[in-house]
């Protein structure tokens, strides 16, 4: 009969027979926990929030292509920390209060981020933010009427007024002195023949133009019939003033340009015009005198509804000499209708 062997320090850890399976399912779930364990310190979460901007001066204002951009923030934690960092949790800004005016380029790191003590800040996206400091200025400036679409046929718009004409503005100085006047909302004139009234409010679209006190005007349109340019010739100049002198023109006649109603100025011909040159104080000389004739419409019908916008030429050569003038050469002013409007 054998000796048994006395135990050495290695049996004691060794299992027994019985236990080696429940020594394997011991090391399974310790290698399970430890990988559980490792992952559960890479997990990785990112949310996007508005960048904010703190400490501006109130002279100044941020513009500029990432001015109103969001980033994101990414970071890291337990899978179970990271599941209740929620949005308002997570919050990035800038201090400009030490930052002089003028293009700016700063670098997010985690200064800028505020997080949750149970997180850890890794990055953002983007890195670099740019934008402007600008000075901010306010002014006045005129609306105008934002028009879409046309009168009925025939027609057109004549006038408009706005009450109260202007509106004050608020923003960065490189816009605000850009802009001559601002567009009120779409008004449209689809079909309309009359005129007509309707309360406006400004439609500008830059998110960085302010209205410190917003209030509604009152736009008032004039609709009539649809005006029409025109040039009629020749009208005949004649000579007023002209006495016992002998007067020649050296362009006896002109052009004249109107513009009024399409249904009266298509039917005008030359003789609804008086075109004048006045030689009175002049004396007979070699050299032509240049006068600028004057011109009126000859119906008084026509008077407010017709205008003569200019002629051709704008002035006539005179010569005066002595000797007795053709009858049909001189003639004395003749008194212009009522109303019927001349030029000088």
């Amino acid at each position: 009969m054998s000796k048994r062997r006395p135990p050495t320090w290695l049996d004691r850890f060794r299992p027994e027979g019985g236990s080696v399976w429940l020594f394997i399912l011991s090391f399974l779930l310790s290698a399970m926990y430890w990988s559980y364990t490792v992952s559960e310190l890479k997990s990785v979460k990112d949310l996007s929030v508005p960048l904010q901007y703190a400490n501006i001066p109130q002279n100044l204002i941020v513009v500029g292509e990432d001015a109103r951009r969001g980033v994101t923030v990414e970071f890291k934690g337990s899978p179970d920390m990271l599941k209740r960092v929620r949005e308002e949790d997570v919050d990035a800004r800038i201090d400009v209060s030490k930052l002089q005016p003028g293009p700016q380029v700063v670098e997010l790191d985690r200064e800028n981020v505020r997080l949750p003590s149970s997180v850890e800040f890794m990055r953002t996206y983007p890195k670099l933010i740019h934008f402007t400091l600008d000075r901010r200025l306010k002014d006045t400036l005129p609306l105008h009427p934002n028009f879409t679409g046309r009168t009925a046929p025939g027609t057109q718009v004549l006038s408009w007024t706005i009450e109260p004409p202007t509106v004050q503005v608020e923003g960065p100085e490189s816009l605000v002195r850009k802009l001559h006047q601002l567009p009120t909302q779409p008004v449209s004139l689809d079909g309309r023949s009359a005129g007509f009234e309707i309360p406006v409010v400004t439609g500008h679209a830059d998110p960085d133009l302010a209205i410190p006190s917003p209030a509604p005007a009152t736009l008032r349109v004039v609709i009539g019939e649809k005006r029409q340019q025109r040039t009629i010739s020749p009208i005949s100049i004649g000579v007023v003033h002209g006495g016992k002198r002998l007067v020649t023109l050296e362009a006896p006649t002109l052009k004249v340009m109107v513009e009024g109603p399409e249904s009266l100025v298509r039917n005008l011909a030359p003789e609804d015009f008086v075109a004048e040159v006045d030689v009175q104080g002049l004396k007979p000389s070699e050299k032509l005198y240049q006068i600028k004739p004057s011109l009126r419409l000859a119906r008084s019908d026509l008077a407010g509804k017709v205008e003569i916008t200019g002629w051709v030429d704008r002035f006539v050569g005179v010569r005066v000499e002595k000797g007795t003038a053709a009858p049909q050469q001189t003639s004395e002013p003749a008194a212009p209708p009522p109303g019927g409007g001349s030029l000088p």
